[in-house]
């Protein structure tokens, strides 16, 4: 059973799905770590006085929504009786993540997968690729995309992946 749950969401149409999954993961003894990482070109220092934020509102924007995010994600855990911190760090993804489940000691990392078309792959770093290549822990990504005909909805239920015997 996982105990340290890294769970990296970011608000795109899997963020239920990545949740779903890890939740259904989590024993009783559980922690799920919730990571939005925010874009470090509009990220403001924890500490930087409220003045700087009304300065820079695409930054105080990144902000509110990642913590909305992440209150949301909070409460669907609790309604499940599962416990879970959120976190909302700023740097490049894929590194924040790796670094992030070495600090914790996370067990497992969950992570979505965008489903980009050959010329996005060349032009856009993968996340995902690079998170699997350098995480401390095993990775498991969902690969179900809630936009594609025949995948499952994010109100369904997911049940842990079978593993070969």
């Amino acid at each position: 059973m996982f105990t340290k749950i890294l769970v990296a969401l970011d608000g795109g149409p899997q963020h239920a799905q990545v949740l779903d999954l890890a939740a259904s993961l989590a024993g009783p003894a559980s922690r799920l770590h919730l990571l939005c990482v925010l874009d470090p070109a509009f990220a403001l220092a924890d500490d930087a006085p409220r003045a700087e934020h009304a300065e820079y509102p695409a930054a105080d924007d990144q902000v509110h929504q990642a913590e909305r995010l992440l209150a949301t994600a909070l409460d669907r855990l609790r309604e499940r009786g599962i416990d879970g911190i959120g976190h909302h760090p700023a740097g490049e993804p894929a590194k924040v993540i790796c670094d992030h489940a070495r600090q914790h000691g996370c067990d497992l990392i969950v992570i979505g997968h965008r489903h980009l078309s050959r010329m996005e792959r060349l032009l856009d770093r993968s996340v995902g690729q690079w998170t699997v290549d350098h995480a401390p822990c095993p990775v498991l990504v969902e690969v179900r995309d809630p936009t594609q005909p025949g995948s499952p909805s994010t109100s369904t239920r997911l049940r842990p992946p079978r593993l070969a015997e």
